[in-house]
């Protein structure tokens, strides 16, 4: 979409703003005394109000002085002879300059005045609020978010099952293999790739099968070269699918990777490399693979050709077994949680890398509330992570450790916050992912050593959801294309000061597999925004995203799900 051009007359108020300084306040007129159609008051912090006398809707321009920020807002017709009013949060601080057909507003500049503390008269404002838990057919020890935002989750026994939020009913997906402890990715199609299996403790499958959500159906597809038993797979920038890790039929370590091309696997033999279970991989922007533990020594994996390994760091804090780990902006990536050795009390540092810096390293970043193992780490609408469940006791999966408040890291800060807890101990098994309208499943912890199977499920909101309206998606493309200029039409564009896309979730034992967040870069149009896509696969594998906006109070829409390829 081309960038919104100003008016000359706009122009050169802005000239004359700068040589003369403009006024905190305005009380519009035209020549001869008449009241102008549009009139601006500056409010507080980045906001402003633009009301409108005029009997139509009319589109006016605004530009920020002393930044690049730019854009239309459609501004409603009066409602007799009140004047609308429409409320413009300004991405950057600085004087707005505002014209309408082919008059200009007096400038008006932002006096940086702080915003008075919303009144929050509910708890859940602060600390969010849980469900009491309902039931749930199977142990979610794997848990998927659907193209059609509903949810596909499997354990060690029973059937697949799919839920349909709206409806709360549950549809079996019977599938011909033993799909525990498999890995999993969205291929970018939207149907989901699932290698691997269960043939009995440390011993996998080499099957791989593909769940169509259109249809409900599982298809088998040509097998791996061996079995794997709690492998990692990972959608590559060109929709491939790269697979790591796992034991195999007779319990040996799977030390070479295999990458489905969509019709047959190709080995990469010059990449061999033994990996504990479920490898905290992710794509990084140069377009490698990046192996983020559980061990310390982290490293590039080339997919290409043979494959090839390459050192980047070491972290800190020693092997994070059972730890989490998300890619929360592109390239820049949290660990957190775990225990080194295995069966010593887990921690509750975190650390962070930014892959673009000319030599990334492992930097401590704020500390838990809580030690944490078999813990989930989800991102959520406004780019903060949120993590959920664990143990903060020695031992494999001791219950009585288990750890219930959730805590979200805001990647701005680096620090944590507690937010309120959940009711049921979820440990070893347990699974967290961000729904379509922003709110929290967790579930699972059981299937597995001697541990509660918890059949049942738990709903989070966020403080987010309890602090005013929601800004509403009236529109929104079902398919981008990389580097792509769309618009999504939104009543309340003038209030949106961020756009993001979340990529769908994946999740088991600890770690999911698919998730990653992208901010768009944001233009108001008339009646809507301007949004970017990513600009390649190395950024965002091909796939299903949610779309969020999110308003300067912190409150996100209801996602649009959309494919980006």
């Amino acid at each position: 979409m081309p960038g919104v051009r100003l008016a000359p007359r706009l122009l050169a108020a802005s000239l004359v703003c700068g040589t003369i300084g403009c006024q905190d306040t305005l009380k519009p007129s035209l020549p001869g005394g008449a009241l102008a159609s549009v009139s601006v008051v500056y409010v507080c912090g980045n906001d402003f109000d633009l009301q409108s006398l005029t009997p139509a809707a009319l589109t006016a321009r605004y530009a920020v002085a002393g930044t690049s920020e730019q854009g239309e807002l459609l501004l409603p017709p009066r409602s007799e002879s009140t004047p609308s009013a429409t409320r413009l949060t300004t991405l950057h601080r600085g004087t707005l300059r505002v014209s309408y057909r082919d008059e200009e507003v007096t400038p008006v500049s932002n006096a940086g005045t702080v915003c008075p503390p919303e009144s929050m008269q509910e708890p859940q404002a602060t600390s969010g609020e849980w469900t009491a838990p309902f039931d749930w057919p199977v142990v979610a020890v794997h848990l998927h978010l659907l193209p059609s935002g509903q949810v596909l989750s499997w354990g060690r026994f029973g059937q697949p099952q799919i839920w349909d939020p709206p409806t709360g009913e549950f549809t079996a997906a019977v599938s011909a293999s033993m799909l525990f402890c498999s890995g999993h990715a969205f291929l970018s199609d939207g149907r989901l790739l699932v290698t691997g299996g269960h043939i009995s403790e440390d011993h996998g499958l080499p099957d791989a099968n593909v769940f169509d959500p259109a249809t409900r159906a599982w298809t088998a597809v040509a097998p791996m070269s061996r079995g794997r038993w709690y492998p990692t797979s990972t959608t590559l920038p060109d929709g491939q699918v790269l697979t790591l890790a796992g034991r195999d039929e007779d319990g040996a370590e799977v030390d070479i990777p295999e990458v489905w091309t969509g019709s047959q696997w190709r080995p990469l033999a010059g990449a061999g490399r033994e990996l504990p279970y479920y490898p905290r991989a992710f794509v990084s922007p140069n377009g490698l693979v990046f192996y983020a533990g559980e061990l310390p020594q982290t490293s590039y994996l080339d997919p290409r050709g043979s494959g090839l390994w390459t050192a980047v760091a070491t972290s800190n804090y020693g092997r994070r077994d059972y730890g989490s780990a998300v890619m929360y902006r592109p390239g820049e990536v949290l660990i957190v949680g775990g225990s080194d050795p295995p069966s010593q009390a887990p921690t509750s540092t975190a650390e962070v890398i930014d892959l673009g810096q000319a030599a990334p390293a492992w930097r401590y970043t704020g500390s838990m509330a809580h030690r944490r193992r078999h813990l989930n780490a989800t991102l959520l609408p406004d780019g903060r992570v949120l993590a959920t469940g664990g143990t903060s006791a020695s031992g494999f999966s001791d219950p009585a450790g288990g750890v219930h408040a959730a805590e979200v890291w805001d990647p701005r800060t680096g620090d944590w916050t507690t937010w309120a807890s959940n009711r049921v101990t979820r440990v070893y098994h347990s699974t967290t992912l961000l729904l379509p309208d922003g709110r929290i499943l967790h579930s699972g912890s059981g299937d597995g050593v001697g541990l509660p199977r918890e059949l049942n499920a738990e709903i989070f909101s966020p403080p987010y959801l309890f602090r005013g309206a929601r800004p509403v998606i009236t529109g929104a493309p079902d398919a981008v294309g990389y580097g792509q200029q769309f618009v999504v039409t939104t009543p309340d564009a003038g209030r949106i000061v961020r756009a993001a896309l979340i990529r769908l979730a994946s999740v088991t034992h600890a770690f999911d597999q698919n998730q990653r967040f992208l901010e768009l870069s944001l233009t108001r149009v008339s009646g809507g925004l301007g949004l970017t896509a990513p600009a390649n696969g190395n950024l965002a594998p091909p796939g299903h995203y949610m779309l969020y906006v999110v308003n300067g109070a912190g409150v996100p829409s209801l996602a649009r799900i959309i494919q980006l390829d």
